[in-house]
């Protein structure tokens, strides 16, 4: 009898480990999918901030074009960040989430960031017109 105890006992164990380990995996994954999403987002938006640009350089004076080109400088800076960030979620391993999740994230706020001092910029170079 204290063997099919020990045998219950230890198959419940193991399926605790189990789930607790699919659990984790399925959190690993579904925070991954999550990041990629939201760089992905992150990409657009910078893509739509640097057409914007573009299409704001085709009439622009000169002293303006040159402040739109330093802001559409720092737009492509950004969106090349992204693309590393998103390479380096998609090449992360869930040994290495964490580290991976805070530098991308990090990433991510200073990209943010950027994109809310490009429509400040913007409309400080085109309200004071």
């Amino acid at each position: 009898m204290k063997t099919i105890y020990k045998t219950i006992s230890l198959m419940i164990v193991f399926s605790v480990f189990g789930i607790m380990s699919c659990q984790n995996e399925s959190s690993f994954a579904d925070e991954k999918a999550e990041m990629e999403e939201r760089l992905e987002k992150a990409e657009a938006n910078v893509d739509e901030a640097i057409n914007d640009i573009d299409r704001r350089l085709e009439n622009a004076g000169d002293e303006t074009r040159d402040k739109l080109e330093e802001i559409r400088e720092d737009l492509v800076d950004d969106k090349s960040a992204l693309e590393e960030a998103a390479d380096d979620v998609a090449d992360a391993t869930e040994e290495a989430w964490e580290d991976t999740k805070s530098a991308v994230s990090r990433t991510y706020d200073d990209v943010s960031e950027g994109l809310e001092n490009f429509k400040k910029n913007i409309e400080d170079l085109f309200d004071n017109k």
